[in-house]
């Protein structure tokens, strides 16, 4: 007795049947040589069909499992061979709505994980696939931005090391600081501000963050000279705030200026040199009687730990001198603190 057998195209775990079709062929034709001189063509289709029953789920079972074990090990191979790359990416603002919507789509479009911080400075963290950070960021750029600019970058070998489970939204940059803190991306996060560790930067110049802490002795167009200010910080990527207080025996407020920056050297110069407010008559001038208490480093993980948006919005100019001495503290620790005092005993 000739036995053959073949597959049809439509079965289901073609793989499977193939690998599977000479062990059938054994057992028919095992069971036609028994019954050698006799009818054997019904006896050989029920050999076949419980062969079917009996067998072929057993063999189709251990086919998956095989399958399974290949497919995870091409997966952890690939996943070895795969980028891990992160970005952080700094705008001058992220405000609108729309532009906002639109990041968290494109994130999700490109599997990214990570942070936008909305406000003044906007920031955007990413964290995925190093070919998906590159699209990303060549997406967004063509939008319109006032300013726009990769300030750190991070790539990994594997995918395994992921530190963001999601994309999230925060108006809050010491939410996204403390993030980085934990997960131990602190030196990522340290370029928002251009503090670059020398390890991490492939030929990056250092840059310090430092911060000068300043006493206005007075303002005409005091609302003026504030704008200035804040926009000047923005455009040198420098953070500022602005208070006033009175003190018991004054009739003036007591108005201090603290900036802190890697470009804070260009802020004060510019400060001196610019037409910042306006004389008796009117007239614009240059600012003649600040007095710089204290200038020179500062801690850079106490300036993260701020809510900066909040700190720069003229809501917040009028305050009591205990919330300027705190204040004062937050930013720049003992030595501005120190520095405050002793001004306030020796002033007349």
């Amino acid at each position: 007795l000739d036995i053959s057998a073949t597959v049809e195209e439509s079965s289901v775990n073609m793989k499977s049947a193939w690998d599977a079709l000479p062990s059938l062929l054994e057992a028919c034709r095992d069971e036609a040589a028994s019954i050698h001189g006799s009818e054997a063509v019904l006896t050989v289709l029920s050999r076949a069909d419980e062969w079917i029953q009996d067998e072929w789920p057993n063999l189709c079972t251990q086919y998956q499992t095989t399958l399974k074990v290949q497919n995870l090990q091409e997966d952890t191979a690939s996943c070895s061979t795969q980028r891990l790359g992160r970005r952080l990416i700094y705008s001058h603002h992220l405000i609108s709505k729309v532009k906002r919507a639109d990041v968290k789509d494109l994130a999700s479009h490109y599997e990214l994980t990570g942070y936008m911080k909305i406000g003044w400075p906007g920031i955007i963290i990413i964290e995925g696939l190093e070919e998906n950070c590159i699209s990303f960021y060549d997406d967004i750029r063509g939008w319109a931005w006032k300013y726009l600019v990769v300030r750190g970058e991070q790539l990994e070998q594997g995918m395994k090391n992921r530190k963001f489970a999601s994309f999230l939204e925060t108006h809050d940059m010491s939410v996204v600081a403390e993030h980085c803190r934990k997960v131990g991306l602190e030196v990522l996060f340290k370029t928002t501000m251009k503090v670059y560790d020398t390890q991490d930067t492939q030929g990056k110049e250092e840059e310090a963050l430092c911060g000068s802490l300043v006493i206005v002795d007075h303002t005409n167009d005091g609302k003026h000279y504030r704008k200035w200010l804040r926009k000047t910080a923005r455009h040198l990527d420098c953070l500022i705030f602005v208070r006033q207080c009175y003190l018991d025996y004054t009739k003036r407020p007591l108005i201090v200026v603290g900036v802190v920056g890697a470009t804070v050297s260009e802020f004060m110069k510019r400060w001196r040199t610019s037409r910042v407010d306006v004389d008796s008559k009117g007239r614009p001038c240059l600012e003649r009687q600040m007095t710089v208490l204290t200038d020179g480093l500062v801690n850079s993980s106490k300036v993260e730990m701020l809510d900066w948006d909040r700190l720069q919005t003229e809501d917040t100019l009028n305050v009591s001198l205990e919330q300027v001495r705190n204040l004062i503290h937050a930013v720049g620790g003992t030595d501005w603190s120190d520095a405050f005092e002793e001004f306030i005993q020796v002033r007349p």
